[in-house]
């Protein structure tokens, strides 16, 4: 379904079209219209797509036009329908429909607006991050690994085995680094156990890793 955003925003005239393709709309039957207007109590409109948004025929089995809305440009719409996929439409103009995706409606003042979209892009940034880091789990058999090899040391050795994962010098190619131990001891668990969760059970199982 779609996801509405809010602004308070003043209609313009008119909006800037470009010119495109002739493409079919994919939707199988119609599911029913819905008015938004009548929960957010506005019926204006603002193109919110960098792109631009396609205006289509109809939301039901339409036409692309040609034309596209230009990002910034504003609407009160008509009427507006949710077609088979579950994707919101407005009804900008006689045999004219722009996906709700496109577009911002409702009350937000501009400072509102950037306020709303800055939070947004924080949270992107943050989800990311926690995505890009290692689960509790990986951290910590990581831990129990390097502290059975050598004590939580970059600089222990045991002949040919170095730092604090204990890795072949081999695999190290010289650099001794806590940066390039890191690297290559987790590039080394990655690429022989999948994760370091598994090469501590391999690590209890077998008193190595």
């Amino acid at each position: 379904m779609n996801k509405f955003k809010s602004i308070l925003i003043k209609l313009t005239a008119g909006a800037a079209l470009a010119f495109t393709g002739v493409v079919a709309i994919n939707t199988t039957t119609p599911a029913h219209t819905a008015d938004a207007a009548t929960t957010l109590k506005t019926k204006k409109i603002t193109v919110d797509s960098k792109a631009g948004a396609k205006i289509w025929t109809s939301y039901y089995k339409g036409s692309f036009t040609g034309h596209t809305a230009m990002y910034g440009a504003h609407y009160n719409y008509t009427s507006s329908a949710v077609d088979a996929e579950g994707h919101m439409w407005f009804k900008i103009g006689e045999n004219q429909w722009i996906k709700a995706d496109d577009t911002i409606m409702g009350n937000l003042t501009s400072a509102a607006k950037k306020a709303q979209k800055t939070t947004k892009k924080k949270a992107k940034k943050s989800k990311k991050a926690v995505s890009q880091a290692p689960t509790s789990a990986e951290a910590a058999a990581k831990a129990w690994i390097a502290m059975r090899e050598s004590g939580n040391n970059y600089y222990a050795r045991n002949g040919q085995y170095i730092g604090k994962y204990q890795l072949s010098s081999a695999y190290l190619h010289g650099d001794y680094s806590p940066a390039n131990q890191e690297r290559v001891a987790n590039n080394y668990v990655k690429s022989r156990y999948g994760s370091w969760v598994n090469a501590k059970n391999f690590w209890i199982r077998h008193g190595w890793y």
